[in-house]
């Protein structure tokens, strides 16, 4: 982050928010400034191709390459590896940025989860910079709340042996 001529700290979307900037954004919004930038396509593919080139099994390099909406993982368990900050499409609600898993579950199956829950987001981010990964966890939902929404949480999930 670089000091902005107010005095925060301006944190750039494209270079990615570590979870210490998320963490600082949590717990005062008016700390940091977020600016959102569109990635070049260059920096994305480079980005590919660094995950495959790390990839240390045939699965890492072969699996699902689909996003999962955490909404759509919701009570099962999977093995949370690493955390990445993204650039939210939302511009009227929640955070200006949401979490996207590495994650593996129960049958080896690499997977990527997204989930822009500030529950969820917090949660992995402290997981992350406190070096707490890899952790079995699982997603969950609340009740319904007045609003009409079901808030995510992050749960811990018992691993599979």
């Amino acid at each position: 982050m670089t000091p902005t001529p107010k005095g925060q700290e301006l944190a750039t979307i494209d270079q990615g928010l570590t979870s210490s900037e998320v963490l600082q954004y949590l717990a005062d919004p008016d700390s940091v400034q977020i600016e959102l930038f569109v990635q070049d396509p260059d920096e994305v593919r480079k980005s590919i191709d660094a995950k495959q080139l790390s990839a240390t099994s045939l699965d890492d390099l072969l699996g699902e390459s689909a996003v999962i909406s955490g909404k759509n993982h919701v009570g099962k368990p999977f093995q949370l590896r690493s955390v990445a900050f993204r650039q939210s499409d939302f511009d009227s609600e929640g955070l200006p940025f949401y979490a996207v898993f590495d994650a593996v579950d129960y049958d080896g199956t690499v997977q990527t989860i997204s989930c822009g829950a500030r529950s969820v987001v917090q949660k992995a981010a402290i997981m992350e910079s406190r070096g707490w990964l890899p952790a079995w966890v699982k997603i969950t939902e609340g009740k319904l709340t007045e609003a009409g929404y079901r808030p995510l949480d992050l749960a811990a999930a018992p691993a599979p042996f």
